[in-house]
């Protein structure tokens, strides 16, 4: 939400979606929280993570961290995801705007019928930095009450001061 959004207007706009899900059928929902912060190359933070507090004040359940992984950062902060690369090695539909992404950030351009496996390999360590991330955190919801009362205990929610220990 826009930072000049009136008070209130994530718990009104989560309210309202999970009404429309529940009227299609969706019987709970799950979303993460990104805790990690990310800088550019030049050091400017372009996201600085989040713990979900707009979930905890919804009344979700907690469920701890996902899995921890490596991501790729592109020099303006941004994540080379490891599905882009995926698409790049299969050459899937979309592999072109991943390698454009790639090429944006100082890789050369592949030749056409390029192993791209190959160029991938080169490149992607040359225009990208490693950050090590441990894990989103997990949130869930029953939109039905008896799926609410199957849904597991919460842990703690994460706080602000322990992200930063």
């Amino acid at each position: 939400m826009l930072s000049h959004a009136p008070a209130n207007v994530e718990a009104w706009f989560l309210a309202r979606a999970f009404a429309a899900l529940a009227r299609d059928g969706v019987e709970g929902v799950l979303a993460f929280a990104d805790p990690e912060a990310r800088a550019s190359s030049g050091g400017a933070v372009v996201f600085p993570g989040h713990v979900g507090t707009i979930y905890q004040a919804h009344n979700a359940v907690y469920r701890g961290r996902g899995t921890p992984r490596t991501l790729h950062l592109l020099p303006d902060g941004t994540v080379f995801s490891a599905r882009a690369a995926q698409k790049v090695r299969a050459r899937e539909q979309g592999w072109r705007y991943a390698v454009a992404q790639l090429v944006d950030a100082g890789a050369e351009a592949p030749a056409p019928g390029e192993d791209l496996r190959g160029w991938l390999r080169a490149w992607l360590p040359l225009v990208t930095r490693k950050q090590r991330h441990h894990g989103n955190h997990r949130y869930l919801w029953g939109l039905r009450t008896g799926i609410r009362r199957r849904l597991p205990p919460s842990l703690p929610f994460p706080k602000w001061e322990a992200r930063l220990a």
